[in-house]
């Protein structure tokens, strides 16, 4: 039976992320609605509101603390498998490298390691070389793992969707039942829905295997509930005899895209190099009213983010990549972000990618690939009850 959400029931409660995995970690999968959304500077760590998702379970992970002699903070997932330690005593390595579990399994902490690679901070003045570490505790990262699907009962996406407990502005409410269904028909839809996450859902993807920096004024302000402070993600680059670590945004770095601009026009952008890892700053921390400052930092300059469809200029090719996926969202077009990043389509290329790219190498369904041209060209939805009303 598939699943009609505008038929769904919702309970009038609304949890926090907390105190929803604490009531019902014995009873996943639950099919959630994101009351109210959380903005954080990261794609990987924003989410809309009105998102439907069936929560499937409550990962708790097991994360050390590191801290340099630079005063950094990282947290690093215990079974991290990507870089290997030495133990320092008496300023001498000892033995030879081993794992970070191994470590953490036979020697009592505070310990001081070294990364068999040094880790590099490169956007701080002359780059932070992390060659010497102190483990200095552990604590356990609790995570809900769901798949949001669209308003017909069908997967949104195929990767697990990730909802931390520090996005403590995220408020939930529970599916209760389907209207015009008793409950056994209801589970039944839960279970079709299931199904899908069963035979489409890579949940063997998701692993979190992040580096994320902590700030430290704010782990001193939440009494070290590390699971609560915000982090930053980091992602692993290998050059040369080190290892950078860059800043998550809202797109992974990959080689340039297949798909060709045109000729720049002025001011003309800077060449992106071939291959080479694009340096990321450090972002100051966003003000408490995300829902009008929200702004994403790329290239060295600030852009904002848009709230809604009103905000958007008519000629879209100054966008960024981040706000052509923020128009995505405001589109209901979510489910192409992915893509989207994937190719680092800003502004200028989306004017080049022709339809049968949209289709072939985006994934997107004729529909969506006519709403986005449309869009492209000026047109904007109208939003007024009345039909008089008309964005842009």
């Amino acid at each position: 039976m598939d699943m009609d959400t505008s038929k769904l029931h919702w309970g009038h409660q609304e949890y926090n992320l907390g105190e929803f995995a604490e009531k019902f970690k014995d009873s996943f999968p639950k099919i959630i609605n994101v009351t109210v959304g959380f903005l954080g500077q990261q794609e990987l760590d924003s989410i809309s509101s009105s998102t439907h998702i069936m929560v499937h379970s409550l990962l708790c992970q097991q994360r050390a603390v590191f801290e340099s002699k630079h005063g950094k903070v990282l947290s690093l997932p215990v079974t991290i498998s990507t870089v290997g330690f030495y133990i320092i005593r008496n300023d001498r390595r000892e033995g030879p490298p081993i794992s970070l579990q191994a470590i953490l399994e036979s020697n009592p902490l505070p310990v001081i390691i070294q990364p068999i690679t040094p880790l590099v901070l490169p956007w701080l003045s002359g780059g932070h070389r992390l060659d010497t570490l102190t483990i200095t505790r552990t604590y356990e990262e609790q995570l809900l793992i769901g798949f949001p699907f669209s308003s017909k009962g069908i997967l949104s996406r195929h990767t697990p969707l990730v909802l931390p407990m520090y996005m403590k502005e995220v408020r939930i409410a529970l599916a209760e039942g389907l209207e015009g269904l008793d409950q056994g028909q209801f589970e039944d839809a839960c279970a079709t829905l299931g199904g899908q996450i069963d035979e489409l859902g890579l949940r063997n993807l998701f692993i979190f295997q992040d580096i994320t920096i902590l700030n430290k004024q704010e782990l001193i302000e939440k009494g070290h509930e590390y699971m609560e402070v915000k982090p930053i993600y980091m992602c692993l680059k290998s050059q040369g005899d080190e290892i950078n670590l860059y800043q998550h945004l809202d797109f992974e770095t990959t080689e340039p895209p297949t798909l060709q601009r045109k000729a720049a026009r002025p001011p003309p952008l800077p060449p992106k190099p071939q291959h080479l890892q694009i340096a990321r700053h450090k972002l100051p921390p966003l003000s408490p009213s995300l829902e009008n400052n929200s702004q994403f930092y790329s290239g060295g300059s600030w852009h904002p983010l848009f709230c809604s469809l009103a905000e958007v200029p008519s000629n879209l090719r100054d966008l960024s990549v981040a706000q052509v996926c923020s128009c995505l969202r405001l589109l209901n077009l979510d489910q192409y972000c992915q893509a989207f990043e994937r190719e680092q389509i800003d502004g200028d290329l989306l004017y080049t990618v022709e339809p049968s790219m949209m289709r072939e190498t985006l994934g997107m369904e004729s529909l969506h690939v006519g709403k986005l041209l449309r869009f492209r060209e000026g047109w904007r939805p109208l939003l007024g009850s009345s039909g008089a009303e008309q964005v842009g």
